[in-house]
């Protein structure tokens, strides 16, 4: 499993370029939106509420998924960030190998395990990028609630009593709304915390790799002064 991911996190500039193009959708999208709402705006109140209904279904509906869209290309920079950390350990794990391959293996130290959360942090990476998909999901769902919604006018929506197709609509989306901006939150967290274990696994790596070598180097001048000293007295003796 982690040779895979090892493998699968040198497509870390991929994960970045998709993550970044999102973004980019999303600025574009918003800013089409918002010559949406300042052209349904700058009419009256009565063209707006009898007249201009697919607009402001239209205005309310990408109010509610284009966050989460943006959220989602921000995860997938945030996850390519990750994978970056991953190749940055791949290799320090490599190199340090490569290091302690050149001392004697009588006298070679053994490598440390990487700390417990090491291998759980491409792990923790994809939940957030799942947390992220998911809110989406629903998002999308909740706008296309919405569309239907404010496609009446609203002094039908206010005139809706208790029981009916628009109020159950309206509860539907402002109940959602309340959970899910929190959970879009806890999606930026878990890809943070993440990247704080690759960050920790790194600095881990670095603080044994430098004792490991400085035992290995003098390991070996030890080995090595061992060596001429038996080498000495041989000759003394066959003197």
């Amino acid at each position: 499993m982690q040779t895979f991911i090892g493998k699968m996190a040198k497509m870390f500039p991929l994960l970045i370029l998709m993550g970044f193009m999102m973004v980019v959708i999303a600025l574009i999208v918003g800013y089409v939106n918002s010559q949406n709402a300042a052209a349904y705006f700058a009419e009256g109140k009565f063209v707006r509420e009898t007249t201009l209904l697919a607009e402001r279904a239209s205005l309310e509906s990408t109010g509610l998924w284009l966050p989460y869209f943006k959220f989602l290309g921000l995860g997938l920079i945030l996850g390519g960030i990750v994978m970056a950390l991953r190749v940055i350990i791949d290799n320090l794990k490599a190199a340090g190998e490569q290091v302690l391959a050149n001392v004697p293996e009588a006298v070679r130290p053994s490598t440390p395990k990487p700390p417990f959360y090491g291998p759980l942090m491409a792990m923790v990476m994809m939940l957030g990028i799942g947390i992220f998909v998911v809110a989406l999901v629903v998002a999308l769902g909740l706008a296309a609630d919405a569309r239907a919604l404010f496609s009446h006018p609203l002094p039908e929506i206010d005139a809706a009593g208790r029981g009916t197709v628009l109020l159950g609509q309206l509860e539907t989306i402002k109940s959602t709304s309340a959970w899910l901006v929190p959970f879009k939150f806890f999606g930026i967290a878990t890809e943070f915390l993440a990247i704080v274990m690759g960050l920790g696994t790194i600095i881990y790596i670095l603080t044994n790799q430098t004792v490991l070598i400085e035992r290995g180097i003098q390991a070996s001048r030890s080995s090595v002064g061992a060596g001429k000293r038996d080498e000495k007295e041989s000759v003394k003796v066959t003197a």
